[in-house]
């Protein structure tokens, strides 16, 4: 298994330069889609997974990993 970097919404801001409003956005039109761009380990905490962010903003698609509650699995 590999180590994962999950960031919350405002650290996501942060290195994107997105608004926290535009990426809660992104969440409600399921243009980022939980268990591939994010987690929700509890009803209101979201937490994004670095590496499919950053191919979701390079126009790739995430890494081949799917991503089930608090565990990731990698093929």
């Amino acid at each position: 298994m590999r180590d994962e970097e999950y960031l919350s919404t405002r650290e996501i801001s942060e290195r994107t330069k997105y608004a926290p409003g535009s990426i809660r956005n992104l969440v409600s039109k399921r243009i980022l889609v939980e268990g591939v761009h994010y987690v929700k380990p509890t009803p209101r905490k979201v937490l994004f997974l670095w590496s499919a962010m950053e191919a979701w903003l390079h126009g790739g698609t995430p890494p081949s990993c799917r991503v089930q509650r608090n565990r990731i699995n990698v093929p």
